[in-house]
């Protein structure tokens, strides 16, 4: 991705988390920019990963699940991928899997342009 989106992309995802009242066309504007770019370069893992956030954070962790499982088969490396994966997993029936993902994420580094999707171990 290139710096000007990833900046544009991050400036919507803190806007969602500071104004509520922005939340919906906030990750909606996110959303539209990370499917857009993947349209000209399908196999970017950190569109991917961050589409996955953005996706997470919206509560559609099923369709999150489909990108950050293309991200995981291109290899990503990226902590935020398979933490993002987790994330979406504990939020479907896929949730026994989850640590494993956890895990993993926690002996990766993120990469500087994608997303973390948002969890709280103590909601579950």
């Amino acid at each position: 991705m290139t710096p000007a989106l990833v900046a544009e992309v991050s400036r919507l995802y803190q806007a969602a988390w500071k104004d509520p009242a922005q939340w919906r066309s906030a990750l909606v504007r996110g959303e539209r920019l990370l499917r857009q770019h993947l349209e000209t370069e399908p196999d970017c893992v950190d569109a991917l990963t961050s589409l996955g956030a953005v996706l997470s954070d919206a509560g559609r962790h099923a369709e999150a699940l489909i990108a950050l499982r293309r991200a995981e088969g291109l290899g990503s490396t990226d902590a935020n991928t398979y933490y993002n994966l987790a994330v979406a997993m504990m939020n479907t029936s896929e949730r026994g899997e989850a640590r494993g993902y956890f895990e993993q994420a926690a002996l990766l580094e993120a990469g500087a342009g994608t997303l973390q999707a948002y969890f709280d171990p103590h909601a579950h």
